[in-house]
């Protein structure tokens, strides 16, 4: 089977271009609602690549974004919206799933600006100074307006019905006909039943099927009729389905490389012989250290617990079960229960060693007291089976995210269905020993777990993150990132579920610290260097209150603009709420004078704004009064609202005026904290006492339990022994720095006949360089000394990852900035040291050659240079590899 996939030959198109793909355009980023991450940018490079490219081609009418379950597939297909409406005047566009409750998320995300998942800009879309309005449809005018996106959106079945039974004012084929349209499938797998072909079909598959046909009969309606489909499950395994797809697939983002590159928690298996009672008792106690653990660094959490039962009469009684211990639970008992999880899990550097030995020094009159305030029949959801729960079961399953959302805790029977997105779903509970281990089972359970690991990105010191912090750097906090699968230890079971889990390509790792050590080598101790010698990193001087003299500093623009919409229905009320009978399509700009009452009063409820907080961020005021008033700051605020025709500020709510100075301080808050720093970079380098930055170090980590002996990601002991230029005995390092070291190994020889010492120095999060003129700073993974004559020369080194190389994009130009500053100093040392900074250093085999190149121009000049025909991965044979390491 030819495995030559189209996003394979785009990507080796962009290299053959020097891998300067077209830019994303600035409509597409600017009307957005939160930036692009690095996968979804190169998901769009791909997509804007091979439409610019397709000429009569029709094969690029039909594409698929393979990308895993919650990496953001709607924002792709949002930014395709903008794309083919502005550059391919596309205008109507029908989005289809196999699910209502999808149906409903998408709609929030596309059309529903204070929604928190809200996609677009909440001021509104803009194209070439206009506003584009998204009007959702159910039929498609026969003369669209300008400046408006109809989006069409309907479950397939609906779909089905509908053109199959045509009725008066519906769709029908015919009248797809008339206008080219753009087909948006989302969970594509549910169409590709003709596809698979299987023998023997039951009525579904037969239904199924008819689905297909269907979606075929509407793309060739109209020749100008295209389709973009996104999945996260598509066995390419399937020869079938490999053929359909094989050049089709535009991105190709697994799972699997989705974990690796961190943006999910963590998946740890909780395996112990213990009774239903036990387990629900250790999830709520975890559930809540969790909790607590979050408070301790001022990090707002809500963390959910789902008990996952096989029938309803089983999840009935354990939800009776989960009361009456909450009900019955005493000082004693937990004590109890506190020391025998000590005795048990003593010495295992777990979380559960962690959580009994935070409790067993904690007030536990108010643990008790917190578990029956946090866990009540109003914080406690049941969801019997997917279709059987009321509007507001609903309404609270798909917001648990909300701080205002009540929820703490779920009883489930069904498996939620594939619209389900919760991000602070922390614990499963899997309930009843009796519960079924065939592979249908524990595919089903792998799929809830991969939903269950998606991230949940809080913020530290006003900063978030989309991707886990604390994997190597802090074990304790590692649990804000860890989705826990609390299970029977049945052998058979695992067995089975560690299979479905692998086929997931979901990464799982044992509740268990794996600690790798290096330590300097004894000999390296003795060397001048470690014992004289100093590192230097650039001096940093302290901001002043004369850096942040208004909100421009903090890039915080003043001339504040906002589309007002939203608000309409609450003043008019839904029932009167339309478009014909208020004037919208019509708008005028109007500037909102701002009461100053208006700017206490939206102060007082944002804690953020207490002054006591505000002056760690803004040093040059004195008093909120003065925040409020001063023309650099609130006081030059101005805020202008686009408003219906008939509607003039003088109609707004004094409620709705303050929503909207309210929504200002939030978006303020981010940029406030954002582009504050104490500190700011120098071209002025001092020495460092080399000993004092350099040591031996300890890593923690999950242990790893799936197979990832091809993860670039997964840091991994190496021994040294023998390599004197290596300064500690093991090198704890990723599979691409591992590749580094090889790679320097290969040169070793040449750089110990030009230099008098060559070392390689493994920085562990002492050595921070920070840009100059500027408050960003980052810890290079190497530094390189060599000594020639008289000259020491320092060298940053940075190995850096495909996923993130283009943001840290700064950092290499900051890098390669320092060998043409004619500004930098080294304090004290006149002509005796040189800093020099390398290209990253890359998976990719070209950039990999361009960063030998420049290795060798500045560190071996004149001596040969790299052959542009040598495969680099393969210099190492196999006999060299085992006598290295």
């Amino acid at each position: 089977m030819n495995k030559d996939i189209l996003h394979k030959r785009i990507e080796c198109a962009l290299k053959e271009i020097w891998n300067t793909p077209d830019p994303i355009p600035l409509y597409i980023t600017k009307n957005l609602n939160h930036d692009l991450r690095p996968y979804q940018e190169r998901a769009l490079e791909h997509f804007i690549y091979i439409q610019k490219r397709a000429g009569t081609n029709t094969l690029v009418n039909h594409l698929l974004f393979h990308m895993a379950t919650g990496s953001g597939k709607t924002t792709v297909l949002a930014s395709t919206i903008l794309y083919l409406f502005k550059e391919q005047n596309y205008k109507n566009f029908l989005f289809f799933v196999n699910s209502d409750a999808i149906i409903r998320k998408t709609r929030d995300n596309l059309t529903n600006p204070i929604s928190p998942k809200y996609l677009f800009d909440t001021d509104g879309i803009e194209i070439d100074g206009k506003k584009i309005n998204i009007q959702i449809v159910d039929v498609f005018p026969v003369l669209p307006e300008d400046n408006t996106i109809y989006l069409k959106l309907t479950t397939i079945q609906k779909l089905h019905r509908e053109l199959e039974e045509p009725r008066e004012n519906g769709l029908t084929y015919v009248s797809l006909a008339d206008q080219p349209i753009v087909l948006l499938s989302d969970e594509a797998h549910h169409i590709n039943v003709e596809t698979k072909r299987k023998k023997s079909p039951d009525k579904k598959m037969i239904e199924e099927r008819n689905w297909e046909k269907t979606v075929n009969k509407i793309m060739n309606s109209n020749p100008g009729n295209k389709m973009f489909e996104f999945t996260a499950t598509l066995d390419l395994t399937k020869e079938s389905l490999f053929e359909k797809y094989k050049d089709k697939i535009v991105f190709q983002y697994d799972l699997r490389k989705f974990m690796d590159h961190g943006y999910s928690k963590n998946v740890l298996l909780a395996r112990a012989n213990e009774d239903d009672e036990s387990k629900m008792i250790n999830a709520i106690l975890l559930s809540q250290y969790r909790k607590y653990i979050a408070s301790e660094i001022d990090v707002e959490l809500k963390p959910v617990i789902m008990f996952k039962s096989q029938k309803i009469a089983l999840s009935k009684a354990a939800r009776d079960a989960f009361f009456s211990i909450l009900d019955n639970i005493t000082i004693e008992m937990l004590t109890k229960r506190i020391e025998r999880g000590l005795n048990i899990n003593k010495g295992e550097r777990n979380v559960w060693e962690d959580m009994f030995t935070y409790y067993s020094e904690a007030d536990l009159t108010k643990v008790i007291r917190d578990l029956r305030n946090d866990f009540t029949n109003d914080t406690v959801l049941t969801v019997d089976t997917q279709e059987i729960f009321s509007e507001r079961d609903a309404l609270l399953l798909n917001t648990l995210e909300d701080i205002n959302n009540p929820i703490r805790a779920i009883f489930a029977v069904a498996k939620l269905n594939e619209g389900w997105d919760v991000l602070n779903l922390y614990d499963i509970v899997r309930l009843s020993e009796s519960a079924s281990n065939t592979k249908n089972a524990t595919d089903s359970e792998a799929q809830l777990i991969g939903r269950g690991a998606r991230y949940f990105p809080f913020k530290i010191k006003g900063q978030k993150s989309f991707v886990r912090r604390f994997d190597y750097s802090n074990r304790r906090l590692s649990i804000l990132e860890s989705l826990h699968y609390h299970t029977i230890n049945d052998s058979a079971y695992i067995k089975n579920l560690e299979k479905s889990l692998d086929a997931a390509g979901i990464v799982t790792r044992e509740d268990k610290i794996q600690r790798y050590e290096a330590k300097v080598k004894n000999k390296f101790r003795q060397h001048r260097l470690f014992r004289e010698g100093k590192i230097y990193i650039n001096r940093v001087v302290e901001t002043t209150a004369d850096d942040y003299k208004s909100l421009l500093d903090y890039e915080i623009d003043p001339n504040y603009n906002k589309e007002f919409e939203r608000a309409l229905e609450t003043q008019y009320g839904k029932k009167n709420f339309s478009s014909a009978s208020i004037g919208l399509g019509d708008f005028h700009d109007e500037q909102m004078k701002i009461d100053e009452r208006l700017w206490w009063k939206a102060i007082q409820r944002n804690k953020f704004y207490r002054f006591s907080n505000l002056k760690n961020y803004m040093p040059a005021i004195k008093s909120i009064k003065e925040f409020i008033e001063k023309p650099e700051f609130l006081g030059g605020v101005t805020i202008t609202l686009r408003l219906p025709t008939n509607i003039s500020i003088n109609d707004l709510l004094p409620s709705e005026k303050l929503s909207f100075v309210e929504s200002f301080l939030k978006d303020s808050e981010e940029k406030l904290v954002a582009n504050y720093s104490r500190e700011r970079g120098t071209p002025e380098f001092e020495g460092v006492a080399f000993s004092s930055l350099i040591n031996d170090y300890v890593i923690e980590t999950n242990v790893v339990k799936t197979n990832l002996s091809n993860s670039k990601e997964s840091i991994q002991s190496y021994p040294m022994r023998g390599n004197d230029w290596y300064i500690y005995d093991q090198a704890l390092v990723n599979g691409l720095e591992y590749d580094f070291i090889k790679d320097i190994n290969a040169l070793i020889d040449e750089l110990e006949t030009k230099y008098d010492e060559v070392f390689l120095i493994r920085n562990e999060r002492k050595v921070k360089i920070k840009e100059i003129n500027g408050v960003r700073g980052f810890m290079p993974d190497f530094l390189l000394f060599l000594k020639e004559e008289d000259v020491t020369y320092q060298v940053f080194i940075e190995p850096k990852g495909e996923h993130i190389k283009k943001q840290d994009k700064w950092k290499e130009d900051f890098l390669l900035s320092l060998n043409t500053r004619k500004d930098i100093v080294i304090l004290h040392e006149s002509n005796s040291v040189k800093i020099i900074g390398l290209k990253f250093y890359t998976e990719d085999k070209e950039e990999k050659k361009m960063f030998m190149k420049d290795f060798r121009n500045k560190l071996l000049p004149g001596t040969r240079q790299i052959d542009d025909g040598i495969d680099r991965e393969g210099l190492f044979d196999q006999t060299y590899i085992d006598e290295f390491e």
